[in-house]
């Protein structure tokens, strides 16, 4: 992302998995998250999922035509104290694309 924080993500039979790898959230992450995804365009996806156990629902557009990336994603929707409620809407380059053959 644009403000230095950063990812690896990866997609396979049907799930996700993500770790942080620069920014304060660095070394977190998740794996084997069911995920539901659709072609909406010329190298154009929209992906979602839900992180029941994290309480965060994610909505990601990966455009890798342009090599970029936006998310609009609900951060600890259930709003306690060790973990409150935010919105995140970034955009973000994506710096290295392996697609499976």
């Amino acid at each position: 992302y644009q403000d230095g924080t950063a990812l690896h993500m990866e997609f396979y039979n049907g799930k996700a998995k993500y770790e942080w790898v620069a920014g304060p959230a660095t070394v977190n992450g998740n794996t084997d998250i069911p995920y539901r995804s659709r072609k909406i365009g010329n190298e154009l996806y929209l992906i979602n999922w839900h992180e029941t156990e994290k309480k965060d629902y994610l909505t990601l557009v990966f455009d890798f035509e342009k090599m970029l990336m936006h998310s609009s994603i609900i951060v600890g929707y259930e709003n306690k104290p060790e973990r409150p409620l935010k919105t995140v809407f970034k955009s973000g380059i994506i710096d290295h694309l392996k697609m499976a053959e």
